[in-house]
């Protein structure tokens, strides 16, 4: 299932969530597959490398995975 960005808001702080969408580009659950604030995205992004590392590593022993 394709997935999507959506910005939400909990508690009055914005959230960068990932959700599950369907064909038409809809949520289709819920909740998010991952939703954090701008503190982890900071952290994520100040470590995008490693990040691309590890899914890169991951996906080559998860081939069988669709994302």
């Amino acid at each position: 299932m394709a997935v999507k960005v959506f910005i939400e808001e909990f508690k009055g702080n914005k959230l960068f969530a990932i959700f599950e969408v369907d064909g038409a580009g809809n949520k289709a659950k819920q909740y998010p597959e991952i939703s954090f604030g701008g503190r982890k995205a900071a952290d994520l992004l100040d470590n995008i490398e490693e990040l691309k590392k590890f899914v890169h590593d991951w996906r080559s022993n998860h081939k069988d995975k669709k994302r």
